[in-house]
């Protein structure tokens, strides 16, 4: 079998923990490209983070990132855009505002955040940490909801993160039962709010379609969680050695972790001897 298209996570995978990226990854990323192989970036972080590793690695194809939300090549241009209409992003803030929360809207080119004030009893207990990677400025606000209704504001992602977990879990559910067409997921006191098709397989298999590549021509690598379903979808999905035990389960391949240069080994394992493709 010859693979076609390599499609790659960031954080966990590429990245070692010190978040550098080790020559070894360099060599492999150069190799799988004078092969032909089409390589892209899949990843949570937000588009400005992204374009700066896939600049790093030489990477010249499209990036999925903000979780799916935007497929965009180096210019920025979309190519495939998955936003939350201004009314959706406007009755999810408006629910989580009943809460203690700090609230973050993030699209390509603008952030916006809530003023909130913490709670005495949770100082120092919260530390930023909405979104991955997010490089734009931000514009702070009283009202998420009033900032998105006197605007119009679409975003990409909305993400909230609550001073208590019953909290996330009471608003995760009244979302999910007042708006359609929503996905969320859920990380103890933090959600992250996207329209139903801003997904990381979404994405990747529209870019396969418009490729003409098939599901065994390609792989995927993950580390996470967010990963499965990408895994599970393509030809070969290749899990981290670091990742979580239910994350190798949906795995095909266990290479070697991040700081043991894992995407390296697993390269050289798959690719050594496939001839140059055309994509």
């Amino acid at each position: 079998m010859k693979y076609r298209l390599l499609a790659m996570s960031i954080d966990g995978v590429l990245l070692k923990t010190n978040d550098r990226i080790s020559r070894e990854t360099k060599e492999a990323i150069d190799f799988v490209r004078n092969k032909g192989v089409y390589s892209v970036l899949v990843t949570n972080r937000h588009f400005s983070s992204a374009k700066k590793i896939a600049k790093h690695l030489k990477m010249n194809h499209e990036m999925i990132c903000h979780g799916g939300g935007l497929m965009a090549g180096l210019s920025g241009a979309s190519i495939l855009e998955t936003r939350m209409p201004a009314e959706m992003v406007y009755d999810a803030a408006d629910c989580m505002e009943r809460y203690p929360c700090r609230i973050q809207l993030e699209s390509q080119d603008y952030e916006w955040e809530n003023k909130h004030q913490q709670s005495k009893n949770v100082l120092g207990k919260i530390q930023f940490s909405l979104g991955e990677g997010l490089l734009q400025p931000k514009t702070y606000t009283d009202r998420i909801s009033s900032s998105v209704y006197e605007k119009q504001l679409t975003a990409l992602r909305l993400f909230g993160e609550f001073e208590e977990e019953n909290d996330a879990s009471r608003c995760r559910k009244e979302l999910l039962e007042q708006i359609p067409g929503i996905i969320i997921e859920q990380n103890s006191t933090h959600l992250t709010v996207k329209k139903e098709e801003a997904t990381k397989e979404y994405a990747l298999s529209y870019l396969m379609s418009e490729l003409g590549i098939q599901r065994e021509e390609t792989i995927y690598i993950g580390s996470g969680t967010a990963d499965e379903p990408s895994l599970e979808m393509a030809g070969i999905g290749v899990a981290m050695g670091q990742s979580p035990e239910k994350v190798k389960q949906k795995a095909d391949w266990i290479t070697r972790s991040n700081d043991q240069n894992g995407v390296s080994y697993m390269v050289k394992e798959v690719f050594r001897k496939q001839m140059k493709v055309e994509v």
